[in-house]
C-alpha cells in the first residue's frame, strides 16, 4: 500500500515546481527531491514501531499535498483551479473515509466485493488524477490536458 501511497510525495514534488511563495513549498523547494522522495518513502517504516505510523505518515503526507496545491493555487490560481483543487482534495477525504470505513461497510454493504479499501481506491485514482490536472491548469495547458485524456 505505500508504493501507492507515495503519490502525495510525487503530487508535492510535481506543485513545488509551480511558481508559489507558501511557507511549505519554500521549504521542499530547497530541499533535494531525491531525498524528499526517500524521506517519504522511508516514512511509512513508521508502521513497523506503531500500530498508527502508517497512518501518521500518511496523514502528514496528506497535509503536507494539500498545502502545497492550496499554496500554488493561492499564488497564480483562477477559479477553474479552485473548482480543480476543490475536487481532489474531495477524492482525498474520500479516500480516508472510505478507509476508515472499510469494516463497517462490510457489516452494512451488501455485495461484499465492493469494501471501503476497494472504494477508495476509486478517490487515490481521482486524487492522481486532479493532481496532475492542477499542475496542468496552473501552468495554462487545461486545454490539452482535457484533450490527452479525450482520445480514444
Amino acid at each position: 500500500s505505500s508504493g501507492i501511497n507515495a503519490e502525495y510525495g510525487h503530487v508535492t514534488l510535481w506543485i513545488t515546481s509551480l511558481p508559489s511563495d507558501g511557507i511549505v513549498t519554500r521549504s521542499l523547494r530547497s530541499c533535494n527531491r531525491g531525498a524528499i522522495l526517500i524521506v517519504s518513502f522511508l516514512s511509512y517504516f513508521l508502521s513497523l514501531y506503531s500500530d498508527i505510523g502508517f497512518d501518521i505518515a500518511l496523514g502528514i503526507h496528506m497535509l503536507i499535498a494539500v498545502r502545497a496545491g492550496y499554496e500554488a493555487h493561492q499564488a497564480r490560481g483562477s477559479a477553474q483551479s479552485g473548482a480543480v483543487f476543490g475536487k481532489a482534495v474531495l477524492c482525498c477525504l474520500g479516500f480516508v473515509v472510505l478507509k476508515l470505513a472499510d469494516l463497517p461497510l462490510r457489516d452494512y454493504w451488501t455485495p461484499n466485493c465492493l469494501s471501503g479499501h476497494f472504494l477508495s481506491k476509486i478517490c487515490d485514482v481521482g486524487q492522481i488524477y486532479y493532481a496532475a490536472e492542477l499542475v496542468y491548469v496552473l501552468n495554462g495547458n487545461f486545454a490539452s490536458f482535457r484533450q490527452h485524456f479525450a482520445r480514444d
